[in-house]
């Protein structure tokens, strides 16, 4: 009767549960496995769109910077233009004032005594012609404008003496000097008190 016993089924059965129980395991280990993995692509898809929309705002604002850098030249050019114009604004300026500068530094430089009768100024260049009545008076004329801060270059280039029988003798003559600019805030009365 032992031999008609048969333990063989109960371990196949057995078996059998042990490989569903496995095969279970393995299904879901693949399902865990493919929801990790699906999860990473969506985070990892996620992270690639957020960094390309951060590399197109970037590449967007090097386009703004480089549209700007190729505007510095444009602009360098511009900015020496202006100070050029300022320049020629600011000689024009001085130059205007150089007739009112003179015509309130002449007064303090000429002594009684002595007539201008003509007075010409070009580029800064002061040129007198006149008559005097005498040497110490044109002396005086001269030494006033080589003591002047406004004035320079002082030269006297002709003095001739004129004069008939009956008129009493002049002295006429020709002298030079270079103006000097006048500076900001300074005006003619200032130069008239610097008179020796």
């Amino acid at each position: 009767m032992m031999e008609k016993l048969n333990l063989l089924p109960w371990r196949d059965l057995q078996r059998q549960a042990y490989r569903q129980q496995f095969y279970a395991l393995i299904a879901a280990a693949c399902l865990v496995a493919a929801a990790g993995v699906g999860g990473a692509h969506v985070y990892l898809t996620g992270q690639q769109a957020q960094q390309q929309g951060r590399n197109q705002q970037l590449e967007q604002a090097i386009a703004a910077l480089e549209h700007q850098l190729s505007l510095l030249p444009k602009l360098e050019r511009q900015r020496l233009a202006f100070r050029e114009r300022l320049a020629v604004i600011k000689d024009i300026q001085q130059e205007r004032n150089q007739v009112t500068h003179l015509l309130n530094l002449l007064p303090t430089l000429v002594p009684q005594g002595v007539y201008l009768n003509q007075v010409t100024l070009a580029a800064r260049r002061v040129t007198l012609e006149g008559e005097g009545d005498s040497n110490g008076q044109l002396a005086m004329l001269l030494s006033r404008a080589e003591h002047s801060p406004w004035l320079s270059d002082v030269a006297i280039h002709s003095i001739v003496v004129a004069g008939g029988e009956d008129e009493p003798a002049t002295i006429a003559f020709n002298a030079s000097f270079v103006l000097a600019p006048p500076q900001a805030g300074e005006t003619g009365s200032t130069a008239q008190g610097e008179t020796p």
